[in-house]
């Protein structure tokens, strides 16, 4: 048997073994990460109203949440803030424009404006998600807003 043949064959099988070593364990990490449980989001205040003297309402929910993984504390992250009608047509998505960094525990505002209409209730959902918005990384919450009552 050719002794070329032979350490030819074993010159393919280090780069494969590189690779199962170093690199499949990151794209494992990144691929089955515990994305949407990053962060625990819950409800503080959601208000929605008429603006006094302008022909807007305002909604605005303020969330509380904790992050539950150690790796997003200090990442810019965002969040989306959607609002639909009572019978589920998509109204309008807000967004953090820049995002913010993650604390370990802390709160975020959503705030946006309606062009005065007839609507008389709304549902917001509100997700933390990458700076991207593209992945989450908090669970929803979902409110159910009467217009000039505070939940």
């Amino acid at each position: 048997m050719n002794w070329n043949k032979k350490t030819g064959n074993c010159k393919s099988i280090v780069p494969i073994i590189i690779i199962i070593v170093f690199i499949l364990p990151t794209l494992h990490q990144s691929v089955f990460a515990n994305h949407g449980k990053e962060i625990v989001l819950s409800s503080n205040d959601a208000q929605f109203f008429l603006v006094p003297g302008k022909n807007v309402q305002q909604i605005k929910v303020t969330t509380t949440y904790s992050v539950s993984d150690p790796t997003t504390v200090g990442k810019q992250i965002s969040g989306t803030m959607k609002i639909y009608t009572t019978n589920g047509t998509l109204l309008k998505t807000t967004s953090i424009p820049n995002g913010f960094k993650a604390e370990k525990n802390g709160f975020q505002q959503f705030v946006t404006t309606l062009p005065n209409s007839t609507a008389q209730s709304i549902t917001t959902i509100v997700l933390f998600t990458d700076l991207n918005k593209t992945a989450p990384f908090s669970n929803s919450i979902t409110n159910k807003l009467v217009l000039n009552k505070t939940q």
